[in-house]
């Protein structure tokens, strides 16, 4: 029994133990070849960014994250060139400034459509007109009436015949006077009392005819207002753009019925656009920001368009970031334009020295 009790304390001495733990894993020396870290030391252990490689422009010594799986407005870093500081901003969104959905100001039948989609149109033009055949003769008769009233503004001949009857009437009150200045008794006191009435009434008169003569000016006032009212109709059932733009979508054809308010047709403006994008609150003050000159790129152009900053928000936002906006001018090649609505594009802020 006791040579069986040795045999196993000796086996279990001898036996190799169930679990070895294993050696912890060689951990980068401070001098090896590392992925670049983001305000971290050489060596340390952290979680890596992606790979970083240079900006694709010579000119910005900015350096831009390779992956493309960024947030839109992410910040690449800020750092100093050889023509001053700059900040890049990729994966900022290009949208409108103006984006317009012109109206029928009247109900009514469109009875032209002048515009085709895609076609460029600039402020007034004509795009679309509803019937207006009623206000059109409702100002050949407020003409016709207007021209009416001018005619009897202008004919002054009653005034000229008071006139002319005063004359005589002053003249048959001193012939009678000098009668009676000649031979005393010889016209009674009643007939110069009628002479000197008739002479008041031709006065009287005269002041009556200017009065209609004025009355007929305002009547031909009142029916240019009439004529001008009709123009306003009738200009209120054309349908013009409000900017230079695009026509993007009709929504009618000829002959179809709108009401008074109803888009016809949508119009946007492709000559300037806005880039938006985002930077951190705690690298970059909104002071340094305000107004200064931007560069543009987006991936199938390979140009750059040039523009300023014009907008930044008072408000930050989750992840310590604000929105920063700026608006360029866009170029067109054979009546397309290079920078459209929807790019995501890289911005380039130039910072004051």
């Amino acid at each position: 029994m006791q040579a069986l009790i040795a045999i196993t304390l000796l086996s279990a001495v001898s036996a190799p133990p169930a679990y070895l733990p294993q050696q912890p894993a060689a951990t980068s020396s401070p001098n090896a070849s590392t992925p670049a870290h983001f305000g971290l030391p050489r060596g340390a252990s952290a979680v890596t960014r992606p790979a970083l490689q240079p900006a694709a422009s010579p000119a910005n010594s900015y350096i831009a994250p390779a992956s493309t799986s960024q947030p839109l407005g992410s910040i690449a870093t800020a750092q100093s060139s050889p023509d001053g500081r700059q900040i890049q901003l990729t994966h900022c969104l290009v949208s409108l400034i103006e984006d317009i959905q012109a109206p029928a100001l009247e109900a009514g039948a469109l009875t032209a459509v002048e515009v085709t989609e895609g076609q460029f149109v600039s402020a007034r033009q004509l795009i679309a007109r509803v019937d207006d055949r009623q206000p059109a003769l409702q100002k050949v008769a407020a003409q016709l009436e207007r021209d009416a009233a001018v005619a009897k503004a202008q004919d002054d001949i009653e005034v000229r015949y008071a006139k002319a009857a005063l004359d005589v009437a002053g003249a048959d009150l001193e012939r009678a006077l000098a009668i009676e200045r000649r031979n005393a008794g010889a016209v009674t006191p009643q007939e110069v009392q009628k002479l000197r009435l008739a002479k008041r009434r031709d006065e009287l008169q005269i002041d009556r005819s200017k009065l209609e003569l004025h009355v007929a000016k305002m009547n031909a006032d009142v029916q240019q207002a009439a004529v001008d009212a009709a123009d306003e109709a009738m200009a209120r059932r054309q349908i013009v753009s409000p900017i230079d733009g695009v026509v993007v979508t009709l929504f009618h054809e000829r002959g179809e019925w709108v009401n008074a308010g109803e888009p016809v047709a949508q119009i946007v403006r492709i000559d300037r656009l806005r880039v938006e994008g985002f930077l951190n609150a705690s690298e970059f003050s909104p002071a340094d920001i305000a107004e200064q000159p931007v560069l543009v790129e987006v991936p199938l152009a390979n140009v750059q368009f040039a523009g300023r900053v014009v907008y930044i928000s008072p408000l930050v936002q989750a992840g310590n970031k604000y929105r920063v906006r700026a608006e360029v001018e866009n170029r067109t090649v054979k009546g397309h334009p290079l920078l459209r609505p929807g790019m995501t594009a890289t911005m380039t802020i130039a910072l004051p020295q």
